[in-house]
Parts: structure tokens; sequence; C-alpha cells
């Protein structure tokens, strides 16, 4: 009896301790989830511990449409805030405000949220994405030249040379007695976009087509696949970046040491040869042998492998993405499809594969403006403040270190600005349209001095992988496809096994 009088008397103080911290923690969520009324900001609190991203750790839905959601609940506020489990972050409605932040303010929002501070990852820390000013900017400076419209014609001959090899793929794939076939779309953007990255950044050819000298794609599969662990570490980058430096994430994850020797053989091979080609190769080695002029850089190691390292993982899954929806999209409108492949064979016809023929492919330029307006690759663009920030025209003050999230899959979808905004119509961007466009409103390529510094080159990389399918197959949606977006992927990217029905011609 003894004993259970003296146990009685622990287990119920046991009881008032566990409840007192219930109760000091409930508090302390409260005041967490009430710092934007506090400062008479519009907010949505969303879950009470994991705040808006709930449906994006348990990868119910990509993190791009749960910012959408956001942005659409907001109804007409510039601005409304909302927290990352107990972070507070802002999501920016009002393109005068968009356009305030992204150009005119950019010394305060200067830096991404994003970032790679991983102890175990220099490749990943010293890219011109993660880099933050003013080291960031001395870098792009460097960089710019590699995507002159000069360079970029150079490339495109070499983007031709790989689109032969998916139209041989895929001449392969169908047997003589075949008009029709379903077809994994995204594994031949795939092998199209690491083709022609991988020679732009590393100076190799990767042969991906060939499925038994290919370990370059492979490798790039491995380090780049879409899983569970790797939406958890791009979660962690790209709304916990302070805690990526504890976790071990590479960029390039079980690849980094494949890729760091394919750079160095490359950079050695050339050096001895002498030889140019204008790539991001050649820029890279006369950057390691120049004698700096801003003693904060050391062009060396794996600070040089990061820039080719960030222009292939953004230049290739940022086109495969593209080509992808753009496929999609004119596989469910017959009529679209028509008008974009008569144009295309027309080109074709009078001027043969040129740069200049792509150029002048004005609907298919619609059909792509259309296709990333509804599906833009990098669907957040974020920013934080480096200072305490005062809203033009309101009391409201932004402290420094709060992330700033501009969610495209809001803005491009907002009726307000685009009528009727989940029909897919390339016309939106025609001559006489396109002028009527809300400056501010359609962002697929970012804004300001940080927009995408490739843009240039993936949008004609995307251009002839579409050219290349679109002039041979009629293109029709595969009713047993499951899923179109990945939700395992903060970037907008489709489904793994992706496919579509392709006819002959």
């Amino acid at each position: 009896m003894g004993v259970l009088h003296s146990f009685v008397p622990n287990a119920f103080s046991a009881f008032l301790l566990f409840a007192g911290f219930v109760f000091i923690l409930c508090l302390y969520l409260k005041y967490k989830h009430n710092y934007w009324k506090r400062r008479g900001v519009p907010s949505i609190p969303g879950h009470w511990f994991f705040g808006i991203l709930k449906d994006v750790v348990q990868f119910r839905t990509s993190p791009s449409f749960v910012f959408g959601d956001i942005y659409n609940q907001a109804s007409e506020n510039d601005l409304v805030g909302s927290y990352l489990f107990q972070k507070p972050f802002l999501i920016i409605r009002s393109p005068e405000l968009i356009k305030q932040i992204l150009i005119k303010d950019f010394k305060v929002f200067c830096n991404r949220y994003f970032n790679v501070e991983s102890f175990h990852d220099k490749i990943g820390t010293s890219n011109l994405f993660s880099l933050k000013n003013p080291e960031w900017k001395y870098l792009r400076t460097k960089l710019t030249p590699v995507f002159t419209s000069g360079k970029i014609k150079k490339i495109f001959n070499l983007m031709v040379e790989t689109a032969e090899s998916v139209t041989k793929y895929l001449d392969n794939e169908f047997s003589d007695n075949e008009k029709t076939k379903s077809i994994i779309v995204k594994d031949i953007a795939l092998k199209y976009t690491t083709d022609v990255i991988s020679s732009v950044a590393f100076g190799v050819y990767a042969n991906s087509f060939d499925q038994s000298n290919n370990q370059f794609f492979r490798k790039a599969q491995e380090g780049l696949k879409s899983t569970v662990k790797r939406g958890f570490q791009f979660i962690i980058m790209f709304f916990f970046p302070a805690l990526s430096r504890y976790t071990g994430i590479k960029m390039l994850g079980p690849s980094s040491s494949y890729f760091r020797k394919v750079f160095w053989d490359s950079m050695d091979t050339r050096e001895l040869s002498k030889t140019k080609r204008g790539d991001l190769i050649d820029f890279l080695i006369d950057m390691k042998n120049e004698k700096p002029d801003n003693h904060n850089f050391k062009f060396q190691g794996d600070f040089l492998v990061g820039q080719s390292t960030i222009f292939f993982i953004a230049g290739r899954e940022s086109s495969v993405a593209t080509i992808c929806f753009t496929l999609y999209e004119l596989a469910k409108q017959p009529d679209i499809q028509k008008r974009a492949r008569d144009e295309v064979l027309e080109k074709l016809k009078l001027e043969g594969l040129t740069y200049e023929a792509v150029q002048n492919m004005k609907y298919l330029h619609q059909v792509l403006s259309e296709a990333l307006r509804l599906y833009p690759p990098a669907p957040l663009l974020d920013r934080v403040a480096t200072e305490d920030y005062k809203v033009p025209g309101t009391d409201i003050v932004i402290e420094k270190g709060t992330p700033i999230y501009i969610p495209l899959c809001g803005l491009h979808r907002d009726p307000k600005y685009f009528p009727d905004p989940l029909r897919f119509d390339p016309d939106r961007f025609s001559d006489v349209n396109k002028d009527k466009i809300v400056p501010g409103t359609y962002l697929p390529f970012g804004e300001g001095p940080r927009n995408c510094i490739g843009m240039r080159l993936g949008q004609l990389q995307s251009l002839i992988g579409i050219i290349t399918v679109l002039k041979d197959y009629e293109l029709a949606v595969d009713p047993e496809q499951e899923g179109l977006v990945d939700p395992k992927n903060v970037f907008l990217q489709a489904v793994d096994g992706f496919r579509l029905k392709l006819t002959k011609l």
C-alpha cells in the first residue's frame, strides 16, 4: 500500500508537469502565429504546427500550388503573411510591389532565401544561384558573356545534332507496322537536355541515347532523381536554409565525386590542347588563370566546379519541365497543335532548321510563353530582407531576415491579369495582345538583376526539343497516364514516367 500511495502523487506530479509543458507550448505557438496580426498584416496561419507546409512535407502536393492557394486566398491584399512551421514569411501579390522589391529596392532584397550552407558541399554553396551579394554580383558580371546571342548561336548547331539523336531514338521505338505508340516523353527530354547542357557546362558529350555508353546520364539521374529523401533536402534548402549546414546535403547527391572528376578532366584537357569552344569551360579557365581583381574570390577548386554544376542542373531540369508541359498542352489542344505544326513545317521547308528559322516561328514562341505561364519551372521567386524595410505607402516594416515569396502559380493564374487563366491560349502573347500584359505579372525567368542568366539558352533548347517531336508526330494524351506534376519536387516538374501517345505523320 505504501508503494501505491507514493506512486499516485508521483504520477500526478508528472501529469501536471506534462500538462504545464503542453499549455506553455500552446501559448508559445499561438504567440508565434500572431506575428503578422501584431504588425497589422493580413495573414493565413495555416496548421498550428506545420504552418502552410503540412501537405508539402507529406508530399501530397507541390509547394508551388500551396503557395499559389495562399495567393488566391489573400483576395485583393497586396501582401499576405503566413508561416513555415513557426517562421513568418510574406507573399507579395501586387505587381507594383513586386517590381519595387525585385528591381527598385534590389539592394535590400539582393539575396535569395534559398541556400545550401552545407559544410559538406562547397559545390552547392559557391555557385551563382546560391551566392550572396556582393560576391554574387561580381560573379554574375564575369559569367554574363557566356550567354550572349553570339555564343548561343554557336551552341545552336550542337542542339540540332542532339535533336537528330531524338529523331533516331523515336524511329527505333516504333516497329515497322506501328503507327501509334505510348512514349515516355520525360525520358526523351531528360536525355536530350543532358546531352546539350553537359556540352555547354562540362565540355563533354554525354551520349545519353546510347544505352551501352551513357555513364554521364546515369550519374546525373542518380544525383538528381526525384525521391522522398531528395524532396526533404530541397524543402530544407528552400524553407529552412540555416539547417542545411548540419544535414550533409549535397546538391548533386552521391554523384558529386563523379562530376568533380569529369569537370577537372575536361578543364585539364582543354588547357593542354589550347582549344576554344566558347563554352562555360573556356570562361572558367580564363577566370582561373587571370589575376583576380577581387581578393574575396579565389577561382579554384570546387568554386569552379560549382558554376558548371548549377548551370547543368538548372539548364537541364527547367527545360525538361518546359518540354513536357508544352507537349502535354499541345496534346490536349489539337487545333493549337495543328496551327503550331503547320508553322513549324512551313519554316523548315523554306529555311531548314536554322537559328533564324526558329526565331521566326512566332506562334511556337507564343505556345512556349503560354506553357511557361501555366507551368513556370521555378514557381517560387524567393528573396530575403537584408535590413529592416518599410513597405512604401504603408506602416508595415519587414524585419531583417524575413523571407519573401512571389508564387508564380498564383500570379500567372490570376484572372485579374489573365482572363480565364486555366485555359491554354497562346494568343495571349501575340503581337496584338502581349503589350496588354501588366508588367510584373509574368515572370517565368524572374525579374530584375537576379533574373535567370541562361534564359535565352533555355528557351532555344526547349523550342528545338519541341520542334523535333512536333514535326514528325501527332500528340495525344495517354488515358493511362497517372498524375502530371511531381509532388516531391519544390520545382514544377512532370512526374517520372510522364508519357504521351505519339502517332507518326
